[in-house]
């Protein structure tokens, strides 16, 4: 395996993925969020909390990266394999978010079903993109 490529990949993909959940969340979901109780935050917690976003994206998308190329032959050629690759890992990330309506007060279920379509989407853009940087050995 290539580490070099597979961490630039992961870097690329993390950070498109960073860019589709900033438009899913703050752009088409933003008003969902704005009358819920478990979303209120202090304006001045907002700014650390993107940094964390970023860098957060970033290392899943490493992580993801890793996982791709080691399973590189698994998967079609192309943005294709990588977009089936990052559907599957973004809905068994997704699931996840299903214990926050158990252990968070006031956490929506239904936030918990957006969260799972956001991943899948976001996962499987980042996905094109490691598909697309990261080649099969035919």
């Amino acid at each position: 395996m290539n580490w070099g490529k597979a961490v630039v990949a992961g870097l690329a993909a993390g950070f498109v993925q960073n860019i589709v959940n900033f438009v899913l969340h703050g752009l088409v979901l933003g008003g969902a969020y704005v009358d819920e109780p478990a979303f209120v935050q202090e304006p001045d917690s907002m700014a650390m909390q993107i940094v964390w976003f970023l860098v957060i994206a970033l290392v899943l998308g490493v992580v993801a990266s890793v996982l791709f190329t080691c399973s590189r032959q698994s998967w079609q050629a192309g943005a294709k394999g990588g977009l089936h690759f990052g559907i599957l890992l973004g809905a068994a990330i997704g699931f996840q978010q299903f214990y926050l309506t158990l252990v968070i007060s006031d956490f929506p279920y239904h936030v918990a079903w957006m969260w799972l379509a956001v991943e899948i989407i976001s996962f499987g853009i980042g996905g094109m993109v490691l598909g697309a940087l990261i080649k099969r050995a035919d």
